[in-house]
């Protein structure tokens, strides 16, 4: 199953509880919805960027086309995904208004609201990226920058600005961010889980 086959059922089962939505519900999601469109215009922008190492020429054209299709959704919902992130699947956009992901790693099964930023951290010259671990929970308007790691099911608070290492498991708040819980579940929060295999499965 590839890794938008994964988004997508993840975005089913999470707003639509875990039932599989009509042919309407579908349609209404990817047509009044900014999420699930932003995060297949990024699959489409990785596939577009394999297919150019290939066969140039389509490869080149598909890569304009991801361009054109990141920039509109740029200027309409402030959502830009750089081509040269590296997420795994079950990408989740909740709210999806003004998310700035830059050239980053993100592992699987990542939850992310709205006016989050995740990129370089400018104001001291650094010019390393976050490297973010599986089944992160990152809240409204979540600051993180610089060469930082952020281990495996970490939880990161709404308005929290974060700019150093998050052990996995924790619970980080405040400006700047400091973990003020380990151990955290956040099973509930990501509502997902990822399998090696078919069929998909939430986490109950």
């Amino acid at each position: 199953m590839g890794a938008f086959a994964v988004d997508r059922a993840k975005a089913y089962a999470v707003m639509f509880g875990g039932a599989r939505p009509g042919r309407s519900a579908r349609a209404g999601l990817w047509l009044t919805r900014p999420e699930l469109p932003a995060v297949a215009a990024y699959r489409f922008g990785q596939w577009a960027e394999r297919l150019r190492e290939r066969r140039r020429m389509p490869g080149a054209l598909c890569v304009l086309l991801h361009r054109v299709w990141n920039t509109w959704l740029m200027r309409i919902d402030h959502i830009d995904i750089n081509h040269g992130a590296r997420i795994g699947p079950g990408l989740l956009l909740v709210h999806g208004h003004g998310v700035i992901i830059g050239p980053v790693r993100i592992g699987a099964n990542s939850v992310l609201h709205q006016n989050v930023t995740i990129g370089q951290r400018v104001a001291r010259g650094d010019q390393g990226m976050p490297t973010i671990g599986d089944d992160v929970w990152i809240g409204p308007g979540a600051t993180i920058t610089g060469a930082i790691t952020i281990g495996d099911r970490a939880t990161i608070s709404a308005g929290t600005v974060l700019s150093r290492d998050v052990p996995a498991g924790a619970l980080v708040a405040g400006n700047p961010g400091r973990v003020v819980a380990r151990d955290y579940d956040n099973g509930n929060m990501i509502n997902f889980v990822v399998p090696a295999d078919p069929p998909l499965t939430r986490a109950g």
